[in-house]
């Protein structure tokens, strides 16, 4: 099955974006609440609303964290037989903003298939629509 590709450019710094990504108040913003600390090993659940197909938990575990250009965890809901990987890919732009590649992989099985449209709508969602607001508080109150 083909990866999940989300890519967004925001008008923040990198920095900003790296914030938005590990800070566990802001992740309970755009993303889901949990004990997120962006070190390698740390082990976390996500919770969410529950759906048919889904529990509503996400297991989670660190694989990389190099601040600011890259994160990634493993991704584990209860319907799958192997965990996910999440990947985050910042670079800056020329005019100080930064290009996020976020790419979800290893989605495989009947499962996969399932779960496959489910986040690929969620991660555009999020990315698209959820994360931007958030950056620009974490920037409003990083001016004051």
């Amino acid at each position: 099955m083909e990866n999940i590709v989300v890519e967004q450019t925001y008008p923040y710094s990198i920095e900003l974006v790296w914030e938005a990504l590990t800070d566990p108040a802001a992740l309970a913003d755009w993303l889901m609440p949990g004990d997120f600390k962006p070190v390698v090993g740390h082990r976390l659940q996500f919770h969410c609303e529950p759906h048919p197909q889904f529990d509503g938990t996400i297991d989670v575990q660190i694989l990389e964290a190099h601040k600011p250009n890259r994160l990634s965890y493993s991704w584990k809901t209860g319907n799958m037989a192997r965990p996910s990987t999440v990947t985050f890919i910042l670079t800056p732009t020329h005019d100080g903003g930064t290009h996020l590649r976020m790419e979800h992989s290893g989605l495989e099985g009947d499962s996969g298939k399932i779960m496959y449209p489910l986040f690929k709508g969620g991660w555009e969602l999020k990315l698209g629509s959820h994360l931007g607001p958030v950056i620009a508080r974490l920037a409003q109150k990083e001016a004051r």
